[in-house]
């Protein structure tokens, strides 16, 4: 027979107090342990100036999902599938000086690899690299870069600001942004022989312009001289990548094309001629589906 010790009311009533005094104390004392919320993105754009001869004119302009039209028309559809949520611009001016000025944008996105796909729609592959942040690039009119899930967007307002001011705005923007300046860990899967480095890009949607192709990695590259794209779709699971991968066959099948397929423990590949990419080597593995277009001889 179990017996049940009971607790006096007052003897409770103490060891409540106590635990509550000592939840207390792992509060003060652990301070760090407590997650700190997140300062208004405005903060992140350096006030009253990034150096003393450039100041900021004016106050910020903050937007939504609701409202980024108004800011930046025609483009605000490209943002949303990255998880955009909000943006804050600022300009900088050099007292004396009406003619030159710089306007700087941050954009708050859903995560590092949304931000890289945002900033890899845009970069240039023969800009000047920088390396700020997670990378950049630098030309005479604008500067770019990405660090955590923040995209940065610098850009000239009449005639073109001199390159130190891009950069000392640029990096001093990096030092109030937090998280991690390394570049998303998704980018390691185009870490291969034959990439042609500056060319990667995240997709968030439709990848190749395939609807069942959901979010993924592309990138130009060289197989025996020859230039060809690989990809690589981010499947949530195992079933996900498999689901990916028969949608694909489906599809080839319906346009007519013939398939060869080699099953193996590891994964299933397929080679075949695409309607839009030529030949075609393509293969699942575990929740991701991978492969090369373009291919003369697939």
């Amino acid at each position: 027979m179990t017996t049940i010790k009971t607790v006096p009311v007052g003897e409770a009533s103490r060891y409540a107090t106590l635990a509550a005094i000592l939840c207390l104390l792992v509060i003060l004392v652990f301070p760090v342990l407590l997650p700190a919320a997140d300062e208004p993105l405005e903060n992140k754009l350096p006030s009253p100036g990034f150096s003393k001869v450039w100041v900021m004119d004016g106050k910020t302009a903050s937007y939504t999902r609701d409202n980024l039209y108004t800011y930046i028309n025609g483009e605000a559809e490209l943002y949303v599938p990255y998880g955009f949520s909000a943006l804050s611009s600022a300009l900088y001016a050099k007292p004396g000086d009406s003619k030159t000025a710089l306007v700087a944008d941050i954009f708050q996105m859903g995560s590092a690899i949304d931000a890289f796909g945002i900033y890899s729609r845009y970069r240039n592959p023969d800009a000047e690299v920088i390396n700020i942040g997670g990378g950049g690039f630098i030309d005479e009119s604008q500067l770019m870069f990405y660090k955590d899930r923040y995209f940065v967007r610098l850009s000239s307002s009449g005639d073109n600001p001199e390159r130190n001011a891009f950069i000392d705005c640029a990096e001093a923007i990096a030092r109030k942004i937090p998280g991690r300046s390394a570049p998303p860990e998704e980018l390691a899967l185009l870490n291969i022989p034959g990439v042609i480095s500056g060319t990667e890009k995240y997709t968030a949607q439709s990848v190749l312009g395939y609807a069942f192709f959901k979010r993924g990695l592309t990138a130009d590259a060289r197989l025996d001289g020859q230039p060809v794209k690989v990809f690589v779709i981010i499947g949530e699971t195992v079933k996900d990548g498999a689901d990916i991968f028969d949608k694909y066959m489906a599809y080839l099948k319906e346009k007519g094309n013939k398939l060869k397929l080699d099953k193996r423990a590891d994964g299933v590949t397929l080679v075949a001629q695409d309607p839009l990419y030529k030949g075609v080597l393509v293969r699942q593995a575990g929740r991701h589906v991978f492969g090369i277009t373009n291919l003369k001889t697939p």
